[in-house]
């Protein structure tokens, strides 16, 4: 019967203890900026479907989103290619945060049988115009055995 919040811990401690990742937030917003207080990089769980599919397990599919704040320098721009800001650092340090999140579950063995089914290509969060964000975000989809019982 707590299915759900077994799946979401998981991921949440996984990220929580990524030692590039210093916040993990949970749930729907319209905009990735959160919390104005956020310590970055910060991660983003975000619930997108539950599939009713089987009566003996549970699937749960999540948007995992990886931002961190762009600077921007105020210096003239010297090369071309790198900018004046952090944007490839950004997106290498979110990368490296989902990746070895994806990896920990493909390879996961828990007490709760919670098995990575599906994983989206990565793919950028560009947010320059908005909120200055930067990172990647990823589709993944767990599936755990249904304890739910009927009788």
């Amino acid at each position: 019967m707590n299915q759900f919040y077994l799946v979401v811990d998981l991921i949440k401690d996984r990220l929580q203890n990524n030692p590039n990742c210093n916040t993990v937030v949970f749930g729907k917003t319209e905009d990735k900026d959160l919390y104005k207080k956020s310590i970055y990089p910060l991660a983003h769980i975000n619930p997108i479907s539950a599939p009713m599919t089987s009566a003996n397990t549970s699937s749960f599919s999540f948007e995992i989103a990886c931002l961190d704040q762009r600077d921007i320098s105020k210096s003239s721009v010297l090369n071309k290619f790198d900018g004046n800001d952090n944007l490839q650092d950004n997106l290498n340090i979110t990368f490296t945060i989902l990746n070895d999140l994806v990896t920990w579950l493909r390879l996961q063995n828990n007490d709760y049988d919670v098995e990575l089914t599906d994983v989206t290509d990565a793919q950028p969060i560009l947010f320059k115009e908005h909120n200055i964000l930067d990172g990647w975000y990823v589709t993944i989809t767990l599936q755990i055995r249904n304890n739910q019982s009927v009788c």
